[in-house]
């Protein structure tokens, strides 16, 4: 069964979709990934295997209709230490990693070793009240970085304060505060009539999209600046 007739069967039966690659970094650096994939989401973890600790990475990102993934690893307080961006075309998943530390790239290439079923409840935060907290990313000290508080006000009723910068050396910024309301582990922030943005919330992360009607010229930011982005959950 190819890859995506198996996604599209794990999204029909609301399933996710469990993955175990290895392979190497540069051709030499070897690493296992351990993903799981519910619709477009991707989470799971990346362990460098020549490290004395071999301590599990948390992974998070995205895969598209062309079977690109984006995913990127999180430290706990919601700093991205490294990304891949690569294709999976049969059982091999091939691109690029990239450190946020050095701003430079090297080859990827991993293999599918196994391949499991699992409940997508994993990727949802469950109870509502489990959504309010602290959010934040950082692609290393000089990239993009954001942070949203939610605080819960009443019933389905949240508040937040967002904002979010641009790299070094010309940060610009996008911020955004308000109520909403939740329904099925999302809400709308509104900016303006014509600048939307949708939070989606997941199992200890958030991820914030344009809505389709969004000219983000319309949203009053600065150049390039963007509520849009993956939050780690840090409190």
């Amino acid at each position: 069964m190819s890859f995506t007739a198996s996604l599209c069967s794990a999204q029909e039966k609301n399933i996710a979709k469990q993955y175990l690659l290895t392979g190497l970094i540069n051709k030499k650096i070897p690493v296992q990934l351990q993903i799981a994939v519910h619709h477009n989401i991707v989470i799971g973890n990346i362990t460098y295997l020549n490290t004395k600790a071999k301590k599990p990475i948390k992974i998070i990102g995205r895969v598209d209709e062309k079977n690109q993934y984006s995913i990127h690893e999180f430290e706990k307080n919601g700093n991205i230490s490294g990304s891949i961006y690569a294709t999976l075309k049969g059982n091999q998943l091939k691109g690029d990693w990239w450190a946020t530390k050095s701003d430079t790239s090297y080859a990827a290439s991993l293999n599918i070793k196994d391949i499991q079923n699992s409940k997508a409840e994993t990727f949802s935060p469950g109870d509502r009240n489990q959504v309010a907290g602290e959010y934040f990313y950082q692609y290393g000290e000089k990239g993009y970085q954001g942070d949203i508080t939610i605080r819960k006000v009443t019933g389905n009723s949240f508040s937040y304060e967002i904002g979010s910068v641009t790299h070094d050396p010309g940060r610009n910024i996008a911020d955004a505060s308000g109520t909403a309301v939740l329904k099925n582990n999302q809400f709308i922030i509104e900016v303006n009539k014509s600048c939307k943005f949708v939070v989606r919330f997941y199992n200890g992360f958030l991820i914030i999209s344009e809505e389709n009607s969004t000219q983000l010229n319309d949203c009053q930011f600065g150049f390039n600046a963007t509520l849009a982005g993956i939050y780690l959950k840090t409190k």
